[in-house]
């Protein structure tokens, strides 16, 4: 009876001992709150790349209306990829074909790159889980495409860039 009371106990004993070095450091023998700078921040091994904000093609759209693409981090070197097209309207066709490149310090090379497509509709939603290289820097550029018959649409986005 003693053992079944123990067992949950044991296991928050456990829980908790594996989590406190994570929120708390030891300074000089005293137990303190772990700050900010205990956190490891990515070192570049590149000079970073020239200055741009996000960009999109300054080209006047009559379909589409929203073209975006982003990388986010979600932990460790893994990225989440993600862009977005949506139109006025129904479209016959939506297409986007995007790619994850690297700056090497001189220019952006392509580092992964995927497309998708889909019928009949005015939205377009297309991601990929990569996993990158430490101490670059990334971005996401993105090419838009809107298909209604004979009239195509098309686009570019460049997303901002990341340090890893």
């Amino acid at each position: 009876m003693l053992n079944k009371r123990l067992n949950p106990i044991l296991k928050v004993a456990l829980a908790v001992a594996l989590t406190l070095p994570v929120l708390l450091t030891i300074t000089n023998g005293e137990l303190q709150a772990a700050s900010e700078s205990t956190i490891v921040k990515p070192v570049a091994l590149t000079p970073p790349p020239p200055e741009m904000e996000s960009m999109q093609s300054l080209a006047p759209l009559t379909h589409i209306y929203k073209a975006n693409g982003a990388v986010v981090p979600v932990g460790g070197l893994s990225v989440h990829v993600y862009t977005n097209t949506a139109t006025y309207n129904q479209m016959k066709s939506l297409k986007v074909d995007y790619r994850l490149e690297r700056w090497d310090g001189s220019t952006w090379i392509v580092y992964r790159s995927g497309t998708s497509t889909k019928s009949n509709t005015n939205v377009l939603k297309a991601h990929s889980d990569w996993t990158v290289i430490s101490g670059y820097y990334y971005r996401v550029v993105s090419v838009h495409t809107a298909m209604d018959g004979s009239d195509t649409e098309k686009t570019t986005h460049i997303s901002d860039t990341v340090l890893f």
